[in-house]
């Protein structure tokens, strides 16, 4: 299934991409854009090929997946072509964020999952494969990549399962009436957020949306993985989490995960480490006794 396009290397890794200049580092080190104000890109001759990048199942992780395709225990992403919001690459932080949804199935068994701008859409297909009740996807409301999304879903979940998954446009901070209503408004157990802090003058939006989906569960929560690509404004990444914090009813956040990756582009600037660390953070409403903030 894989082209001459391949976003991966023979062991299922970053290959030709990792010597080049991430798409992030490109832009200015402002805010970024407002996602309601995108301008679609000049059109160009011809489409820009897709391209397919692979996700190995660790051997570690029991999945009883009713395999009627013979898929094995790796899972086929194709990414669009080229993008702004940059889901033409399949991201470290989405196979971090999987392999630790796969390997605390707790978090995922029987419950209603919501992922936000989720690109190629792994850990929500790891959510799905590991036994979720429900999963929503969720990314920009651009037919390229909502299409894309259900693509992925097709090739990656079997036939038994599909019914478990749902593929929708969502633009943060605006109305939830369409995923509220996949849940008979009782909302989200989980809320999984893969590499979109980057987008500082967006986490408003993000947290508006994270408030008004998730469910009054006592133990729903938001999990929220990234990597700072760009090293000198990893303060303006974390500032996503007292925002968060002082939002709604207010929030508790703890760190749950903190990995070596790997630089997703070797010519970025900036200290490699901290561009190859994914971070992975669990975040809850407060509860009783709990003071809004990071816990240690």
């Amino acid at each position: 299934m894989l082209d001459s396009h391949s976003d991966t290397d023979n062991l299922g890794g970053p290959s030709s991409s990792r010597r080049s200049r991430s798409p992030v580092s490109d832009q200015e080190d402002g805010d970024f854009f407002g996602l309601d104000d995108l301008l679609p890109e000049p059109e160009s001759p011809l489409p820009a090929p897709y391209s397919f990048s692979t996700y190995e199942i660790p051997d570690d992780v029991d999945l009883k997946i009713n395999d009627e395709e013979n898929r094995g225990r790796q899972l086929v992403l194709r990414l669009v072509g080229s993008h702004p919001l940059w889901g033409h690459h399949l991201w470290n932080t989405a196979r971090v964020f999987s392999t630790y949804l796969l390997r605390n199935p707790s978090l995922v068994k029987e419950r209603r999952i919501l992922e936000l701008g989720a690109g190629a859409a792994l850990p929500s297909i790891a959510c799905t494969l590991a036994g979720a009740r429900q999963v929503v996807i969720t990314d920009y409301p651009d037919n390229d990549l909502v299409e894309n999304m259900r693509f992925n879903v097709d090739v990656n979940i079997p036939g038994d399962l599909r019914g478990n998954v749902d593929v929708v446009g969502h633009l943060w901070g605006h109305d939830v009436k369409h995923l509220m209503a996949r849940t008979d408004n009782e909302g989200y157990d989980l809320l999984i957020l893969s590499d979109l802090v980057f987008n500082h003058s967006q986490h408003d939006a993000l947290i508006k949306t994270v408030n008004s989906t998730l469910s009054s569960s006592p133990d729903a929560c938001v999990l929220v993985f990234f990597t700072s690509h760009r090293p000198h404004l990893v303060k303006e990444d974390n500032a996503f989490f007292p925002r968060l914090a002082a939002s709604g009813d207010g929030w508790v956040y703890q760190k749950v995960v903190e990995e070596w990756a790997g630089a997703m582009f070797e010519d970025d600037p900036g200290d490699e480490k901290v561009r190859g660390t994914v971070h992975g953070w669990k975040a809850w409403r407060v509860r009783q006794g709990e003071q809004p903030g990071e816990i240690h």
